[in-house]
C-alpha cells in the first residue's frame, strides 16, 4: 500500500468517460479507489455509494477515479447492468486496469482499496478491507474535509473531528513558547474554528 506522505505514482488508462491521464502535480484533491472484483454486490455497492454522493466530491472540488481489475468493456457493461437491475445512471469514471499494474504500481494486492491524494501528489489517506466488504462512504468523506481542512496549515484534527469542529492548535514546541502557552500541548483555542 502506498505511504503516507509518499508522492503517487502518474499513470493513464482508458475509462468509461474517455481517457484519463494522472499526472503527478494537480490542481485538486483526488479520491482513487480499487475495485478488484467487477460484478461482485460490493464492489458494485461501492460504485453506487460513491456516484451518489458525487455532488459531495464536486462541490468541494474533489476529483474521482474508480478503478477496476477489468476492461474498459467489462466496466461499460458493469455500468449498464446497474443501470437495468437499479435503475442508476453512474457517471463517475471507472478506469480498467486488467493487468493489475496501476493496483501493483499503488501496492494494493488481494484488497479493495481508497487513496486520497493531495494537490501535490501525495498520498495523504488511504485505506484497504476485505473485497467482501463496502466501504464507509461517511467516514471517506470526512477524511477528505478534515485533509482539506488542514491543508496548507499547521494545524492538526483531533479524533472524531467534524465540519464546523475546531482544529488543534501546532505551537511550535520550544521552552518559550510553552511557558508562554499554558495549553502547549492540545490547544482547541477559538481561533482554530
Amino acid at each position: 500500500m502506498m505511504r503516507l506522505d509518499e508522492y503517487c505514482p502518474a499513470f493513464s488508462l482508458r475509462t468509461t468517460e474517455g481517457e484519463h491521464v494522472f499526472e503527478p502535480i494537480q490542481q485538486t484533491f483526488k479520491l482513487i479507489v480499487f475495485l478488484p472484483s467487477p460484478f461482485s454486490v460490493s464492489d458494485t455497492q461501492d460504485i453506487m455509494n460513491i456516484d451518489e454522493n458525487s455532488d459531495f466530491f464536486s462541490k468541494n472540488n474533489i476529483n474521482i477515479l474508480l478503478i477496476s481489475r477489468s476492461s474498459v468493456y467489462a466496466n461499460l457493461g458493469w455500468i449498464e447492468a446497474i443501470q437495468k437491475v437499479y435503475g442508476r445512471e453512474i457517471t463517475t469514471m471507472i478506469g480498467e486496469d486488467p493487468t493489475a499494474e496501476v493496483f501493483k504500481a499503488y501496492g494494493v494486492t488481494n484488497a479493495k482499496a481508497a487513496v486520497i491524494v493531495d494537490k501535490q501528489a501525495r498520498c495523504r489517506w488511504h485505506f484497504s478491507l476485505d473485497r467482501r466488504l463496502t466501504f464507509n462512504i461517511e467516514e471517506i468523506k470526512r477524511a477528505i474535509l478534515a485533509l482539506i481542512q488542514v491543508s496548507g496549515s499547521s494545524s492538526k484534527t483531533p479524533e472524531g473531528w467534524g465540519p464546523g469542529d475546531k482544529t488543534i492548535k501546532d505551537i511550535p514546541l520550544n521552552r518559550k513558547s510553552v511557558l508562554r502557552n499554558q495549553k502547549w500541548f492540545y490547544d482547541l483555542s477559538s481561533e482554530n474554528k
